[in-house]
């Protein structure tokens, strides 16, 4: 099993990445850009998608290596907290400073599924999509980090 989640793993970190990349158009805009509604629709649906691959690879680990995904209303939140706490089988997949950026995304992306894209404005998304750049490199580097302790396991 251990072999198989971290190949599983990998991949979300490859899917990940490719996501990144098609940020980047986004990501070199001014927070004072002049951005239309199609630049903006496209800002909210690939932070929804960064976020997503994330959330993605945290619920392989939480069925796979820890038996358990959270159930409670908050179930995404609680997905967080749980990777940030060691078990007695792993170390925590993700940093407490982690869990804070990542925070911000998940609270986007709740946003985003309940508000008009035509209502989001760039100087709104800005700050979030800045943030993606560094947000992947953390991500990459803890989530690698639980990889090669699972690969050393097996």
């Amino acid at each position: 099993m251990s072999h198989d989640l971290a190949k599983k793993v990998r991949l979300g970190l490859e899917e990940l990445a490719t996501v990144r990349e098609q940020l980047t158009p986004l990501t070199s805009l001014s927070p004072d850009a002049s951005v239309g509604v199609i630049e903006r629709a496209a800002a909210c649906a690939m932070l929804h998608s960064f976020y997503t691959e994330i959330e993605k690879i945290l619920k392989l680990v939480a069925r796979e290596w820890d038996g358990q995904l959270p159930s409670s209303d908050t179930w995404h939140k609680d997905l967080l907290n749980q990777m940030s706490q060691a078990t007695a089988e792993r170390p925590a997949v993700l940093s407490p400073a982690l869990v804070e950026v990542l925070s911000e995304f998940l609270a986007f992306r709740h946003l985003f599924r309940g508000a008009s894209i035509a209502l989001m404005r760039w100087e709104k998304l800005s700050p979030l999509v800045a943030k993606v750049g560094q947000t992947y490199d953390q991500t990459e580097a803890e989530i690698g980090a639980f990889v090669r302790f699972i690969e050393g396991r097996t």
